[in-house]
C-alpha cells in the first residue's frame, strides 16, 4: 500500500524588500500580492492571530465563537496581534541582543533632529515587533515586506552620509531573511521620479522634505550605496539575493519575484 503523503508545515517565508524611498517598491509590492503567492504584512498577522487563538490555552471555546461574529472579530484579532507582538518581541530582543545594540548605538550617535530620531525608532521596532510575532505565529505563508528590517537601515543610520561601516555592521548581525529582493536603481531616475510624483501629487516622501536636487541627488547616491552593501552582505551570509533594477517596469520586477516565490509555495515541504 502506497504511502500516504504528510504535509509538513513550514514557518513563514520572510521576503525583504530593499532599495531607496522613491525607486517603486511599494508599487512592485502591490502587484507581487495581487498576484496570490504572498500577503500583506496586515493581512498575515490577522492569519497569524487566528492561529494563536486557536492553539494557546488562553483562548477558550467561547473566545473561538466570538471570532465569527464579524462585529467583534476585527477588535479581537487586534487585542490578540497587539499582546502577541509584544511578547514575541521579548523574546526577539533575548535572542539578537548583539542586533539590538548596534541599532541603539546608531541612535545613540544620530546627528539627526530630534524628531527624526524618535520617528525612525518607532517604525524601526514597530516592523520588528510585527516581523518577530508572524515568525513566532504565522506558518506555510510567505510574507513580503515592503517596510522590510532590511529596509529598516535607514531608520536607524547616525546621518545621512557616510555610513558605510555602520550599514555593514547593521546587515551581518540582522536576522536573515528567506530571501532579499534588492531593487537596485540609478540616482538620476530616482531623483526624477520624486520630482514629477512631487508635481503630480504634491506629496514627498519625509526624508526628502528640504532638499534641493544636488542634495536629493548625492542622499540617493548614498542610500543606494547602503542597498547595495546590504545585498552583499546579506548575500556573504548565505541569504538568497534577488537583484532587480528600478528601469524594469513594475510588472516585469513583479513577474521575477512571483517566479521566485513559485519555489516557497504550499505544498513544496511535502514529504
Amino acid at each position: 500500500m502506497a504511502k500516504k503523503k504528510r504535509q509538513v508545515m513550514r514557518l513563514m517565508v520572510r521576503l525583504d524588500l530593499l532599495g531607496v524611498a522613491g525607486c517603486g517598491k511599494s508599487t512592485i509590492a502591490r502587484l507581487v500580492v495581487k498576484k496570490g503567492l504572498t500577503v500583506s504584512s496586515s493581512t498575515a498577522s490577522k492569519r497569524a492571530a487566528i492561529r494563536a487563538y486557536r492553539i494557546t490555552e488562553e483562548a477558550g471555546w467561547k473566545q473561538r465563537a466570538l471570532l465569527r461574529i464579524p462585529v467583534l472579530r476585527e477588535a479581537l484579532l487586534a487585542n490578540r496581534i497587539e499582546i502577541g507582538e509584544k511578547s514575541a518581541f521579548a523574546r526577539f530582543a533575548a535572542k539578537y541582543d548583539a542586533f539590538l545594540a548596534i541599532v541603539h548605538e546608531s541612535f545613540v550617535l544620530s546627528g539627526r533632529s530630534q524628531y527624526r530620531r524618535a520617528e525612525g525608532y518607532y517604525h524601526f521596532l514597530r516592523t520588528v515587533r510585527r516581523i518577530a510575532f508572524l515568525e513566532e505565529w504565522l506558518e506555510d505563508e510567505a510574507v513580503l515586506f515592503d517596510e522590510s528590517l532590511s529596509q529598516k537601515v535607514y531608520a536607524v543610520m547616525p546621518w545621512d552620509w557616510g555610513n558605510e561601516a555602520h550599514a555593514e555592521r547593521y546587515f551581518e548581525d540582522m536576522p536573515l531573511p528567506t530571501a532579499l529582493i534588492h531593487l537596485d536603481a540609478d540616482a538620476d531616475q530616482v531623483v526624477r521620479q520624486v520630482r514629477e510624483r512631487e508635481r503630480a501629487t504634491g506629496k514627498l516622501i519625509p526624508s526628502h522634505r528640504g532638499l534641493g536636487d544636488d542634495e536629493l541627488l548625492k542622499h540617493t547616491e548614498a542610500s543606494l550605496d547602503i542597498a547595495r552593501i546590504g545585498a552583499a552582505c546579506l548575500q556573504a551570509r548565505g541569504c538568497q539575493v534577488l537583484s532587480l533594477w528600478a528601469s524594469e517596469t513594475p510588472c516585469v520586477n513583479a513577474k521575477k519575484i512571483n517566479n521566485l516565490l513559485s519555489k516557497y509555495a504550499p505544498g513544496e515541504g511535502s514529504v
